[in-house]
């Protein structure tokens, strides 16, 4: 009996113990998610140009490289669809879920001519997950 006492004590203690893990692993994912979202946001404000639907519309891959406000929003978008990414992976490509805790659609819109003209040919679509481009296809139609 005291076997099989410490025996379901000590999987009863296994099961918690992986359970408190996996809550506490979720928290850090939405808690980092949450910090990334922080700097994103404080990169637009720094450079409000970077979220200006008439600077986003100008975007194409034939700009001018060298300018520096090209540059940056080049890599603006890149940390900004890498983001979405990774809260769409988060919330396992639900969108529903998505749209209810950021505004994807909105950013998807803003930066259209970006996603489907970065500098370098295919990169969006050809380093994301498929159920992410779709997500960002089906946001900006």
């Amino acid at each position: 009996m005291d076997i099989t006492s410490a025996a379901l004590a000590t999987l009863i203690s296994a099961i918690t113990s992986a359970i408190v893990a996996l809550l506490i692993t979720k928290s850090n994912t939405k808690k980092s998610l949450d910090d990334q979202l922080d700097g994103i946001l404080k990169i637009a404000i720094q450079f409000p140009y970077l979220e200006s639907r008439d600077f986003a519309a100008s975007w194409t891959s034939k700009c001018d490289k060298s300018d520096e406000k090209i540059v940056r929003y080049d890599v603006y978008c890149t940390l900004l669809f890498n983001y979405l990414s990774r809260v769409s992976s988060y919330y396992k490509f639900n969108q529903e879920k998505i749209e209810k805790n950021l505004a994807l659609k909105d950013w998807a819109r803003i930066h259209k001519n970006y996603w489907h003209d970065p500098l370098v040919p295919h990169e969006n679509t050809d380093i994301y997950d498929s159920k992410f481009v779709d997500i960002i296809e089906k946001s900006i139609r």
